[in-house]
Order: structure tokens, then C-alpha cells, then sequence
């Protein structure tokens, strides 16, 4: 049986561009740029917790690591370097060739290196620590959001959550809408290009990995404010304005888009840098002083939705 040694040899121990001493000995050492800070965030990854059994390992090395990256995007920093900790049941050379093989694509793209970590035989776990730079003083909080701000959010939501119930057998859809629900499940997008220029513009930010309702009320409580969203400007798939399934985009999770306020003096220079980093944002609601969350239909009347989380992996 190979040893973790081994392992981390053949599959995790790869030239880095930013690190000056990574994998390989006792501790990692980096360099820190004058006047920056170090933003860390730390996830684990279950099987049948927080994915099925059966996920393709490519995917699932990608989602692994793209799931961190989108915490530090919503703090408005650069992601930089990251740890893998893996306990695996049984070593599987072909499980762990396309595990490596889909983390360090996502690593490329965004351009991180891989520090260290640890290996162990157990239950099917992927836990990671990921880190990057922001400048002092300037991290995105939940707790910045100003009353008459506007609420942005990036991508569309509820794709995730209907790709999860299609591969439960709870929801049917046309073969090309399942594709595209399963991708953005299994493969998400964490939105880090858009993320390091929203300091100067947003007063808050966090991403969406629970559900927008969810996720949003955890800005309303740190900035003890409220507000009121137009469910006709939630960006959702058509599938879901037609068959009035809301509750995939109000409460369906997995989605890892940014959600946050900002000025409405602001939205000319937004719109500017969606366009300048190719990403798809929307307006779908304000913050208000009444410390509670409506949600309005077209006719400009409230709506009653549930607040309770819809069956997902988060």
C-alpha cells in the first residue's frame, strides 16, 4: 500500500509561484506584502453530507477547493494559498489521479498554491484551509450594509439545488436544463475575479452556499437592518419563473454567488466592473429600516415564502 508520503508525491506535490516553501517539510512559509492582511477560511467536505456518493472525483476536486475560494471572494480578497486534508477509506490511484487532477485545475485557474495538508485512512473527508491577501482595512463584512442600499447579487441562483433534486429523483427536467443544473452543482464558479474591485463600492458582502434568504438574513442580523426584495428580479433560470418553483432560488443553496449592498451612487461603476470581469449581476431588492425581510411580487404586494432551508448539500 502506498505510503502518505507517496501520495502526496505523486498526486499533491507541485511547483509553486508564490509560496517560498510549501509541501515537502514540517510547516509552509509565505510572504505578506506591506500593508496587507491575511484573510482564512476553512470548509470540510462529507460524503453523502455534503455530496453523493457517486460524484465524479474530477468534480468534486474542483467543488473541494472552488466552495474556499468563494469565502475569501466574499471578503473582497485575492485567494492565494491553500491546505488539503483528505481521509480516504481505501487508496484508489485512479480516484485520487482525477481528484488531483480536477483541484489543481482550479488551482490554476485562480492562481493558488497548494502548501501542505495531511493524508489519513477513514471516512471519505476533504477538508481545507484557504488563504489570501487583502489590503488593510478594506476585508468585506456581513456587518457594513447601509439602509437604501441595493442588493446585487452575481450568476444566477436556484441552478445548483435543481441540478442536486434531479440526481435525487425528485424533480424532472429537460435533458439540457439537467446538464446545466448538474454542472453548476458539481462545478460551481466562485466569482473572484469581480470579488478583489467590490471593496470599493460594496458595504457588505457574503456569498451564497446556503440559500439567498438564508444567506441574506445573515447580513440583515450583523448590520441590524432589514429588506425588501423583488422576486421578479432574482436571477433564476425560466424554468423557475414558469413552474413558479422559488424555492430553488429563494432557499435551494450550493449556488456560491456573491450577494451584496452597496450605494445606489455606486451602480454606474458596479455595472463597469461586471462587465470588465465578464460577470452576470442583478439588482433584486434594498435594504430597509425595518428589520425584517419582505419580498414583493410584481403587483408590489409581499409574498409569504418559507424561511426554512430546502434539501441541499452545503
Amino acid at each position: 500500500m502506498s505510503s502518505e508520503f507517496e501520495i502526496i508525491d505523486q498526486y499533491f506535490k507541485k511547483k509553486m509561484k508564490q509560496t517560498l516553501l510549501g509541501v515537502g517539510d514540517d510547516a509552509a512559509i509565505i510572504h505578506i506584502k506591506k500593508n496587507r492582511e491575511i484573510v482564512i477560511s476553512s470548509d470540510m467536505l462529507v460524503e453523502n453530507v455534503h455530496f453523493l456518493k457517486n460524484t465524479n472525483p474530477a468534480h468534486l476536486g474542483w467543488k473541494s477547493l472552488a466552495v474556499n475560494l468563494s469565502d475569501i471572494a466574499a471578503m473582497g480578497a485575492i485567494p492565494k494559498w491553500a491546505t488539503l486534508s483528505i481521509s480516504l477509506p481505501k487508496i484508489n490511484h485512479g480516484w485520487l489521479k482525477e481528484f488531483s487532477k480536477g483541484f489543481f485545475k482550479c488551482a490554476d485557474q485562480f492562481g493558488i498554491d497548494l502548501i501542505g495538508g495531511d493524508t489519513t485512512k477513514g471516512p471519505l473527508t476533504i477538508s481545507i484551509t484557504i488563504m489570501g491577501e487583502v489590503k488593510k482595512n478594506k476585508s468585506l463584512l456581513r456587518s457594513g450594509a447601509k439602509i437604501n442600499d441595493d442588493i446585487w447579487v452575481t450568476g444566477q441562483l436556484g441552478m445548483a439545488s435543481m441540478g442536486l433534486a434531479c440526481l435525487q429523483g425528485k424533480l424532472k427536467l429537460a435533458p439540457s436544463l439537467k446538464v446545466k443544473c448538474i454542472k453548476a452543482l458539481e462545478t460551481p464558479s466562485p466569482k473572484v475575479l469581480i470579488s478583489s474591485h467590490l471593496s470599493r463600492y460594496a458595504n457588505s458582502c457574503i456569498d451564497i452556499s446556503d440559500g439567498l434568504i438564508q444567506d441574506l438574513s445573515h447580513i440583515l442580523k450583523a448590520s441590524t437592518v432589514g429588506a425588501s426584495l423583488l422576486l421578479n428580479k432574482i436571477p433564476c433560470d425560466q424554468f423557475i419563473h414558469t413552474s413558479k418553483k422559488y424555492q430553488f432560488a429563494l432557499n435551494g443553496g450550493d449556488d456560491y454567488e456573491l450577494l451584496f449592498t452597496a450605494s445606489k451612487k455606486h451602480r454606474l461603476s458596479i455595472e463597469k466592473i461586471a462587465k470588465k470581469t465578464n460577470t452576470a449581476i442583478s439588482v433584486i431588492g434594498v435594504i430597509t429600516q425595518n428589520k425584517t425581510l419582505k419580498i414583493m411580487d410584481q403587483k408590489g404586494k409581499s409574498i409569504s415564502f418559507n424561511k426554512k432551508g430546502f434539501d441541499h448539500f452545503a
